[in-house]
């Protein structure tokens, strides 16, 4: 209980430290244009601060570095590259970078984390494959970390959703690391666990709203995928349950699911798979009328269902729950399609009855 108290403290620290820091970097961003112009594409109609993963990254390297406690030097590479991937981004929301260069510096980034050892090393049984070659190890860790970073980058649509779904993997990760008794990975978690909240408490707002960022969908992706393939270390003396591969499913499940899906929508439709749209299930869910916050809550609701799936068929999880996950959001999603349908039907006949 004496270390949850104090562990609580970094959060509140955080919250707190971020709320200070915002509204200076509201200011500095839309002195250097370092704002989200609306265009087609957007739901939002003025240019918005693209500064939440800054202010994050911020926050959580100021009280890291003041801490007495250095056992985060254990995660030094993800830290690093993680901050380089924050960098990239940035630049990508000041100048917009070419998302080949993008995808070249993850790969660039993932090799590195590999090469320290933070590694897949295992299929969990999956193919009736356990341990693997090293070179496979250091393929799918690559192939793995790029996956779910674009999958998590591309769900930042509306207000709220990637920093939510952020914040409750941050909150899991704590769960694990304080049951594991690494309090000083448990630290880490609650200090981005506080920085993301006094995020979204900008994010929902009306008036001093402001954005992730590429800059913060990245750092954040980028981080959860390490971090979930390190902690999967703590599996070897855990057989039956897998904390690693668990995280992973929990917070990607549905961000990869839904970009798979809609790569290979635009594909059938002879568009590029990169070519921004209005495809993906919370852009549907707007036209449902749902608001940001509802769809928000939707996702983060979808994610913990989709946990208790993959915890109660734990034991065929390496076949069965990846499948069961993939149908019902597909499931899910026919049934969003077809509403949007009706509804759109429905509103024509309406038109065409005034008119």
């Amino acid at each position: 209980m004496k270390n949850f108290v104090e562990l609580s403290i970094y959060g509140i620290l955080a919250f707190i430290l971020a709320m200070c820091v915002i509204p200076l970097m509201r200011m500095i961003a839309q002195k250097i244009k370092l704002v989200d112009i609306p265009n087609a594409r957007k739901v939002h109609q003025t240019a918005i601060p693209l500064i939440g993963g800054l202010v994050i990254g911020l926050v959580v390297f100021l009280l890291l570095w003041i801490s007495d406690d250095k056992s985060w030097k254990d995660i030094l590479p993800i830290i690093i590259t993680s901050y380089i991937m924050l960098f990239v981004g940035t630049l990508d929301d000041k100048t917009d970078i070419r998302a080949i260069y993008k995808l070249g510096i993850q790969i660039c980034v993932s090799v590195i984390i590999a090469t320290s050892g933070i590694r897949i090393t295992t299929l969990y049984g999956l193919f009736g494959i356990h341990e693997m070659n090293v070179y496979f190890q250091y393929i799918l860790t690559v192939l793995i970390i790029t996956t779910a970073v674009n999958a998590f980058n591309l769900i930042d649509g509306i207000d709220g959703l990637a920093g939510s779904v952020a914040g409750v993997g941050f909150a899991l990760f704590f769960v694990i690391a304080l049951i594991e008794g690494h309090f000083g990975l448990a630290r880490i978690g609650l200090l981005f666990v506080g920085s993301i909240a006094a995020f979204l408490r900008y994010n929902f707002s009306l008036k001093n709203k402001i954005f992730l960022g590429n800059s913060g969908s990245l750092f954040l992706g980028y981080l959860l995928i390490c971090l979930g393939i390190y902690i999967t270390k703590f599996d070897r003396g855990s057989e039956e349950f897998p904390y690693g591969i668990f995280f992973i499913l929990f917070v990607f499940t549905i961000p990869v699911i839904d970009s798979v899906r809609v790569y290979a929508d635009r594909i059938s439709r002879g568009k590029s798979p990169f070519k921004a749209d209005k495809s993906h299930i919370h852009h549907h869910l707007l036209q449902l009328g749902l608001s940001h916050k509802r769809i928000t809550l939707t996702f983060v609701v979808l994610n913990i269902v989709t946990f208790i799936v993959q915890y109660m068929f734990f034991p065929n999880y390496s076949i069965y729950t990846t499948l069961i996950s993939f149908f019902v959001f597909i499931f899910i999603f026919k049934i969003i399609k077809v509403l949007n349908l009706f509804l759109t039907w429905k509103k024509n006949i309406k038109d065409m009855e005034n008119s």
